[in-house]
């Protein structure tokens, strides 16, 4: 489904503009940001999107077709721009079989919007996109949120199993 063209390109630059704001590149190989949701937990980088820029979403279910919003699909296309595919364990696969690879943005991870350096590039992408000022700290507020439930959730490349331990084990009372 095609876009009208003017409503493509805003959709396409909100998309990339959030993409810049919300997550970066890391210099670590285990990082990997989800393309889609598992059924119990809701932490894809365009569920965030679509939850905190709706005007610029599609839903193919519910929308009708020329809305001018982007679907996930599409979402997701312009991410594989920024960062590379990678199909993982470690993230959900939605329509495949319990423990089958998902597929997500590899080497991704989501800004810490509170502080430093991303709290910056966060705020100055937004602002120079046009978001009003209550948003900007909507979305800052929301990526924060998401970023520490991924961080909680998200799945070692090589987890514990037979021949590789879970992982040191503590001392006690210095023994």
């Amino acid at each position: 489904m095609a876009l009208s063209g003017d409503t493509e390109c805003r959709a396409g630059q909100v998309a990339r503009a959030f993409f810049e704001a919300a997550t970066k590149l890391s210099d670590d190989n285990e990082d990997i940001l989800p393309q889609e949701d598992a059924p119990d937990l809701k932490l894809s980088v365009f569920f965030l999107f679509s939850e905190l820029f709706p005007e610029f979403v599609c839903d193919k279910d519910k929308d009708a077709p020329g809305k001018g919003g982007l679907m996930r699909l599409q979402f997701n296309k312009i991410g594989y721009e920024i960062y590379d595919k990678e199909q993982s364990r470690r993230v959900p696969a939605v329509r495949a079989k319990p423990g089958n690879p998902g597929y997500g943005f590899r080497r991704a991870r989501w800004r810490n919007t509170l502080e430093g350096e991303d709290k910056k590039v966060c705020e100055a992408v937004l602002k120079q996109l046009g978001v009003a000022v209550e948003r900007v700290e909507r979305v800052k507020s929301r990526v924060n949120d998401i970023r520490l439930q991924w961080e909680a959730v998200r799945r070692p490349s090589r987890p514990a199993g037979p021949g590789r331990p879970r992982g040191h084990k503590r001392m006690i009372n210095g023994e």
